[in-house]
């Protein structure tokens, strides 16, 4: 057994850079290292641990509802409903495959966090890099933006939305993780922290960015009496913001796009403003909502639907406009199940906010925080990365953060009297 836990720790950072990894590759890592950990975990380990069964079971479940819904899809739009149990299976396989790992695995996994942090830096540097070496330093045109983040999603495979999410999960492993904590301090740890910062203002993705503003206001909170170690962090966030704003046309671009909306029309196109085109979004989702708020489309139809809401609004604005997804989890699962969905989906992440709570977790509460605001600009379930990432770091977290429940009692050993004479005997 010795033999077969000796690379544990190289596998769980084999593990943590697989999120970083295009889809394939890192749907094959993953598969083959859980493969392995499960089967010797369940068929080499003798002891008996418990196992929340109920718990990963409601982490998994919206799964299901996928699920029941193929029979009920007529065959035109059943295809839909297949693609979405393929790529949404890891909801449903990654609690359960933590689940079946011993909890000194899922130990071992936790201890290794920092190599995620790794992984993002060394994925933010070359996008950054192989951009500078295709298009050099002279950066211009109002589509710059554009372009660097259309460049950055091909080196990188990662949509920056979804890499904006990583790097704010890899800055709350640096801020909170107590095995880091101790080798870094005050401006050591800013230090390390301004890279990634300032990764994430020039992808600038809406949702990361503003959990990120969350994730350090609640940091600050937790550390309110210790105002020492919020000095650099804060220096440390306004130089980075300063730097990207001032040096980096991307991010300028981006947040010029807000202050557009102060003189928009309602005439303007909006599909030269991203911000204006996520209302368009907001407005048709909703319109969709009006309509199917009690028992939903069904998953097979939601795209169908918000297609033709989309030719209707062409007509209205006289421009055409490209169909997109609900770009928000809470409308997509509302729109697929009905109240069954979004009720489904607020009582997973209360249950979780309420162990990280309990547990005064304050990684894992951090990571819901993200999870939860990102869930309201972008259909996270629907990307590989975003479905992976969540499934995988929840359930880690929910299960490593679990109360074992004491052994059971073992058949109490009968003892023998032994007579006085032998005792005497014996410690003479």
């Amino acid at each position: 057994m010795n033999s077969l836990t000796a690379y544990d720790k190289h596998l769980a950072r084999i593990v943590m850079f697989a999120f970083l990894l295009p889809n394939r590759l890192q749907i094959f890592v993953l598969m083959g290292i859980f493969l392995f950990w499960v089967v010797r975990d369940i068929f080499f380990n003798k002891s008996r641990s418990f196992r929340p069964y109920g718990g990963v079971f409601l982490l998994g479940s919206v799964y299901l509802l996928y699920a029941f819904h193929v029979p009920f899809t007529d065959p035109a739009n059943r295809s839909g409903v297949l693609f979405d149990l393929e790529q949404k299976a890891s909801l449903f396989v990654a609690p359960f495959a933590l689940l079946f790992l011993q909890p000194q695995t899922r130990k071992i996994l936790s201890g290794e966090l920092i190599y995620f942090v790794y992984a993002c830096f060394i994925s933010c540097l070359a996008g950054n890099l192989f951009y500078l070496l295709e298009y050099g330093w002279q950066i211009s045109g109002p589509e710059a933006h554009i372009q660097y983040r259309l460049y950055f999603e091909k080196i990188t495979s990662f949509h920056p939305t979804y890499m904006g999410i990583n790097l704010c999960f890899a800055s709350a492993i640096l801020l909170i993780s107590p095995k880091h904590r101790q080798q870094l301090k005050g401006w050591k740890l800013g230090a390390v922290l301004f890279p990634l910062f300032l990764f994430l203002m020039a992808l600038m993705p809406k949702a990361p960015v503003i959990a990120l503003f969350v994730m350090l206001l609640y940091y600050a909170w937790i550390n309110r009496t210790q105002k020492y170690r919020l000095v650099p962090i804060l220096a440390v966030l306004v130089l980075s913001v300063s730097v990207a704003c001032i040096s980096i046309p991307f991010s300028s671009q981006r947040i010029r796009e807000f202050s557009a909306l102060i003189n928009a029309k309602p005439t303007d196109n909006p599909n030269a403003n991203s911000v204006q085109m996520r209302q368009v979004i907001l407005s048709v989702d909703l319109d969709v909502l009006k309509e199917h708020w009690v028992a939903g489309l069904g998953p097979g139809y939601v795209d169908q639907a918000l297609r033709a809401q989309y030719e209707v609004y062409s007509k209205l604005l006289h421009i055409p406009l490209v169909a997109y997804d609900t770009h928000n989890e809470y409308i997509n699962q509302w729109l697929s199940f009905g109240l069954i969905g979004i009720g489904l989906l607020l009582v997973i992440l209360g249950v979780q906010f309420a162990n990280a709570f309990r547990r005064r977790d304050h990684l894992y509460t951090i990571l819901l925080m993200i999870v939860a605001i990102t869930f309201f600009t972008e259909n996270v379930w629907s990307q590989q990365h975003g479905v992976v990432f969540y499934s995988f770091f929840t359930s880690l977290f929910f299960l490593t953060g679990m109360k074992l429940p004491p052994n059971p009692v073992e058949p109490e050993i009968v003892k023998t009297r032994t007579r006085p004479e032998k005792v005497l005997h014996e410690i003479g």
